[in-house]
């Protein structure tokens, strides 16, 4: 895996670095974008990291890529946070941003006027979860997607392996149940990864935010796949006029049909982590949990932990504003 820091001491990315408490200077060790795993090399994951080159990594910083959408902000202190999210700039002074249409579909597109489903049964225990972020005005409230429509998705399905249907039609139907969220296979499509990926794309898939993309790639075709890593994904999310909450509206899923290609409880594991992320849910330090960085043997389903975060995150607000 490419190493993402110089300084194994410090490092500024997921993966393996030389061990820094190895005694005898050898050997890697996984670090997981915050905390050091293990010296084991099971099938890893991670989310896909949109920071761009020089922003700010401080606590509370949004790390989804945020589009921006019709806004307009009267509050001075308001619209600089909505233009920190955004990556936006005025030359107005901050205090009235009228913003086009261009890059966004008309809003409430089957917007319902309550949630689709509720979430499933959560476990008692101790078990930890952690979300991808928060909402800007208020640490406690974790950005989701919108209940009250459903999450659209695609597969490319160039090189999945045998059983890659199953275990993405598996994977999204549980974690449907854990979140309440309603899911609605759109099939196939050409579309191919992108990190710059738009989340309005009307000349493929209609006056409409593009659907969640998962695709099946391989480490030759997709840097991002390097060494161990079997699967990466992430939300996107854009910002509402109403309230300037932040709302997921797609995502994409990468996963490696080499890695992946014998199925088994492993890879459908793989498959529920980048669900997980797709959602919301950040990695965990508990190793008990699917959402731990490292793929555990003995986990190959949601865990009390897991699924304890993916029904709060189920319980977002409806956004027919967006």
């Amino acid at each position: 895996m490419t190493k993402g820091s110089d300084d194994p001491a410090d490092p500024t990315q997921p993966g393996w670095y030389p061990d820094p408490w190895s005694a005898t200077g050898e050997g890697e060790r996984y670090f997981d974008g915050r905390r050091w795993g293990s010296t084991e090399k099971p099938l890893a994951r991670h989310t896909v990291a949109t920071e761009e080159p020089g922003d700010d990594p401080g606590p509370g910083r949004f790390r989804r890529l945020v589009v921006p959408i019709v806004v307009l902000v009267v509050l001075v202190g308001a619209y600089l946070t909505v233009s920190r999210l955004t990556g936006s700039s005025s030359d107005d002074g901050g205090t009235q941003q009228q913003r086009p249409r261009a890059d966004g579909p008309p809003p409430g597109r089957e917007e319902a006027s309550s949630p689709l489903g509720n979430p499933g049964p959560v476990p008692a225990g101790e078990g930890a979860f952690e979300f991808l972020d928060v909402q800007p005005s208020s640490r406690n409230r974790p950005i989701t997607w919108d209940p009250c429509r459903p999450i659209h998705y695609v597969v490319n399905p160039n090189g999945q392996p045998p059983d890659g249907p199953q275990m993405i039609a598996d994977a999204v139907a549980r974690v449907s149940q854990a979140t309440g969220l309603r899911f609605v296979a759109d099939g196939t499509t050409t579309e191919v990864p992108d990190k710059q990926r738009k989340a309005y794309q009307p000349k493929r898939y209609g006056d409409r935010w593009a659907p969640v993309v998962i695709t099946w790639s391989d480490e030759a075709s997709n840097p991002a796949l390097a060494g161990y890593i079997a699967g990466v994904s992430g939300p996107r999310g854009v910002v509402a006029p109403e309230d300037g909450a932040v709302v997921y509206v797609t995502g994409n899923v990468l996963l490696d049909r080499e890695q992946l290609a014998d199925g088994g409880p492993r890879a459908e594991a793989v498959v529920l982590h980048e669900l997980g992320h797709l959602v919301g849910l950040d990695h965990v330090s508990d190793r008990r949990q699917i959402m731990f960085s490292e793929g555990q043997p003995t986990v190959t389903d949601y865990a009390d932990g897991d699924l304890r975060g993916l029904a709060k995150l189920g319980r977002g607000g409806c956004a027919p504003d967006v």
